[in-house]
């Protein structure tokens, strides 16, 4: 055998209806895969059964009952070497993301070409490694050791959301960019939902993040499998959830503005 032909190019499995589909074949070989399948969602194959690392997949052109359906399908689709990725519109998001987010999957909203060829490209030359947990498993455990005090105090949602406001102000005398934080922004978010006693949706989240859906959602997946976000059912849809904080990021919350409350300083 040749080095030539001993370098194989890892195999695509591209699902999604026939337009879909040339965009995201073309995509996956200007990232440097071969596309070894390409199937219509009637007809969606197991990626075992095509020899493929990685399942790209779009669901921009499907509604209703097509899209659940095709939810569900990538739901069932079994871990590949590089994961899954799939394009979607912003409106999809609760409908899609909520039920995808255990999974090791890359969202990305209305990407440009260049953007999903990208996305493909680090997938195949950063294969998505377990998850390392952040949090202790009990919290109470590590109060010395972060310099936290023993009993929250009592916050208001509304002073939270000011910091949150606040936090916006920022971007109008200075780009965007500058002051990007969607980890914190998210965090900052949810903690008032819980204060407020409100449930938030994936894409209210998103929005929170204020970053692009793509970059957020990309947060989103990874703070829930890092146990800093949990998702709470949607007891009228079983297809959707909402976000919240784990117990032990809202333990940390309550004491971190306690730390606030006991030094006189201001939420930031």
């Amino acid at each position: 055998m040749d080095g030539a032909s001993s370098i194989a190019r890892p195999g695509a499995l591209v699902l999604g209806q026939t337009g879909a589909r040339v965009h995201l074949a073309a995509a996956a070989v200007r990232a440097g895969a071969e596309v070894v399948a390409e199937a219509d969602w009637a007809d969606a194959v197991l990626p075992g059964a095509t020899g493929a690392q990685i399942v790209i997949a779009a669901l921009e052109n499907l509604s209703g009952d097509s899209l659940n359906d095709a939810v569900d399908r990538l739901g069932h689709v079994p871990e590949t070497e590089f994961g899954l990725i799939v394009t979607l519109t912003e409106s999809q998001i609760d409908a899609v993301a909520a039920p995808l987010l255990a999974r090791r999957i890359t969202l990305l909203c209305d990407p440009r070409p260049a953007d999903l060829a990208a996305a493909i490209a680090q997938a195949l030359v950063a294969p998505a490694e377990p998850v390392a947990r952040v949090l202790p498993a009990t919290v109470a455990d590590q109060r010395s050791e972060y310099g936290l005090p023993a009993e929250p105090v009592q916050v208001a949602a509304a002073d939270v959301r000011k910091a949150i406001r606040a936090r916006r102000l920022r971007s109008r005398p200075f780009p965007d960019v500058l002051f990007e934080d969607p980890a914190w922004d998210m965090l900052l978010d949810l903690y008032a939902a819980h204060l407020e006693r409100a449930q938030v949706s994936v894409s209210s989240l998103c929005i929170a993040a204020a970053v692009p859906p793509s970059t957020a959602l990309r947060w989103i997946s990874k703070m829930t499998e890092d146990g800093l976000f949990v998702r709470e059912p949607d007891p009228f849809d079983r297809r959707r959830a909402f976000m919240a904080l784990s117990a032990a990021s809202l333990d940390r919350m309550n004491r971190y503005f306690a730390t606030l409350a006991q030094n006189g300083l201001a939420i930031a």
